[in-house]
C-alpha cells in the first residue's frame, strides 16, 4: 500500500519519444532518407501550423 500512495504524489512526467536510429522506418519510408529531405527542404516551404481555412460567402 505504501507504493501505490507514493505513485500518487509523483506527478506524471512527459512521455519522450524515442528517436529512431538512421537503418529503422517510419511506415514505409527509411529514417535516413526522411531526414535527407528534411535537410534538404528550405524553411519557408516547411509549414509550423495548419493553415487557416477561408470561408465561403454565403
Amino acid at each position: 500500500m505504501i507504493d501505490a500512495d507514493q505513485k500518487k504524489d509523483i506527478p506524471d512526467a512527459p512521455v519522450q519519444k524515442e528517436e529512431l536510429g538512421l537503418m529503422e522506418s517510419y511506415g514505409s519510408f527509411p529514417v535516413w532518407s526522411l531526414k535527407l529531405i528534411d535537410a534538404l527542404t528550405p524553411e519557408f516551404l516547411i509549414t509550423k501550423g495548419p493553415v487557416e481555412k477561408k470561408k465561403l460567402p454565403q
